[in-house]
């Protein structure tokens, strides 16, 4: 998770607009309000077919203000006018309705009496409730935004959802966590923080874009923007099946000899290739986890496989990643290094960052493991486990300074 300092930074750089913008943050809410009158819970289920259909032409009904009048509270342009369930198709000059429908009559009908559910399960906080109602989830979430602002959030892509809890440290390693469980995770984020549980739901959001902005698409920027921008997409961690593989250690390689843009030729250099890109370490550190958790299983310790840690999303500071076991019990201390590169070939190697902490842990705690993940993008990643990387002779394992923390004393003059 986030340091508090760090999130302490992102909000002092935030303050200035958020303290400039209040004017505007009480002219949305009035909007919020105005909304909520216009359309207000008990006439839900009065609404008529042109009262909620967008794409007529006007700009009264109560999708083009879910959609339109009240973007500012919350996107959810993306997607086509189907996740509204009956819409007005202005080619064709008809009403268009999702297929589970006979009839655009049938879908508001049924639209009506969803939305009315949808509210009176926001109003109870009945999550479960909210999850089975057939809403498009943007659609669904928005309504819950506009009706009840300071109980849900106004962040409806789940891709910019995933993005910050990424960035914040709060990614969750349970898979079954669905868009508004992930809304819930940001919203307990913003509640446990002695600054951001006094804003307003909107404050927040607009902080999330403030301190985390997500990088625009590969396709959507100029050429020399390119290679700047981080678009990889990686399966999710709990479905990969990783494979454990072996090398014999050689001499290591020197950091200096340097040919082309990773390095000595055949090698991997994971800084160059992770600088810009915290995502990766994020994969390969869930992909150890659940590989670990597997392989107790497997050998049937279950009850172990069960306390499998990610200590790194708890104490970025501990000198290891992930807490294991061997199948005896004892404690495993595993630290990763991951790279969407191949493993190396014959005559290759690899070339990593290690912090002062980590090998000074590496040192004392029993059972150090270095985790070295390869093939990060693909649903079987590759994994090779060195144990006791402290100890390794000074050919295969070579330390190279590239920084030093230095002091300086300083005294007064004489004279």
């Amino acid at each position: 998770m986030i340091t508090q300092d760090e999130l302490r930074i992102r909000q002092t750089r935030f303050e200035p607009e958020r303290q400039a913008n209040q004017s505007r943050y009480r002219e949305l809410e009035k909007l919020r309000k105005e909304f909520e009158l216009k359309f207000p819970p008990s006439e839900i289920r009065l609404l008529r077919l042109d009262d909620y259909v967008e794409g007529k032409g006007s700009k009264n009904s109560f999708c083009y203000w879910v959609e339109w009048k009240t973007s500012e509270l919350g996107r959810i342009q993306g997607s086509n006018a189907s996740k509204f369930g009956v819409f007005f198709d202005k080619k064709k000059q008809r009403y268009a309705f999702i297929s589970r429908f006979e009839s655009e009559g049938a879908a508001v009908a049924f639209l009506r009496e969803e939305i009315s559910r949808l509210l009176e399960a926001g109003r109870a906080n009945n999550l479960e409730a909210i999850r089975k109602l057939k809403l498009s989830p943007m659609f669904k979430g928005k309504i819950l935004f506009l009706y009840y602002p300071q109980r849900y959030l106004n962040v409806f892509s789940e891709d910019h959802i995933d993005h910050f809890l990424r960035e914040a440290g709060l990614a969750t390693l349970n898979d079954d966590f669905d868009v508004l469980s992930k809304r819930e995770q940001l919203l307990a984020f913003k509640a446990d923080d002695e600054v951001m549980s006094k804003w307003t739901t909107n404050e927040f959001m607009r902080f999330l874009y403030h301190a985390w902005p997500p990088l625009p698409k590969k396709s959507k920027v100029p050429e020399a923007l390119k290679k700047y921008v981080e678009d990889e997409i990686f399966p999710p961690a709990r479905s990969t099946r990783a494979e454990f593989v072996s090398f014999e250690l050689g001499e290591a390689i020197d950091a200096g000899k340097r040919e082309g843009q990773n390095g000595a030729a055949g090698v991997i250099d994971f800084e160059e290739k992770n600088r810009r890109n915290k995502r990766r370490g994020d994969q390969g550190e869930e992909v150890v986890y659940w590989a670990e958790r597997r392989w107790l299983e497997a050998n049937g310790r279950l009850e172990l496989a069960k306390d499998v840690d990610l200590i790194c999303r708890k104490d970025p500071g501990a000198g290891y990643d992930v807490k294991s076991f061997e199948l005896d019990g004892r404690p495993k201390y595993i630290e990763v290094k991951a790279t969407t590169g191949k493993p190396p070939a014959q005559t290759g190697g690899v070339r990593f960052h290690i912090s002062a902490r980590e090998f000074e842990q590496a040192k004392q705690l029993p059972n150090y493991y270095l985790f070295i993940v390869f093939d990060l993008k693909s649903k079987n990643p590759k994994i090779w486990r060195i144990g006791d990387p402290a100890n390794l002779t000074s050919g295969a394992l070579r330390l190279q300074p590239s920084a030093y923390y230095a002091t300086l004393t300083a005294t007064a003059p004489k004279g």
